[in-house]
């Protein structure tokens, strides 16, 4: 099954804990998800993995994941 990897860099921790609720589904659908620890800014790279055909969107509406 082809995989697809998609990128957004948050510092808002209700966007991070969005992340973190959807990880469940995120994984029951075959996908990952990658948490970077914070830079000295205070943003996190997340890395979504998700088979074709989803996209971030599904799991995690409004957040800004662009494809790697």
């Amino acid at each position: 099954m082809p995989m697809r990897v998609y990128e957004a860099t948050l510092s808002q921790r209700e966007n991070l804990a969005r992340v973190q609720a959807a990880r469940r589904s995120i994984e029951r659908a075959g996908g990952q998800v990658k948490l970077s620890p914070p830079a000295a800014s205070g943003m996190v790279l997340v890395t979504l993995v998700l088979p074709d055909p989803h996209l971030p969107q599904e799991f995690v509406p409004g957040l800004p994941f662009y494809l790697a």
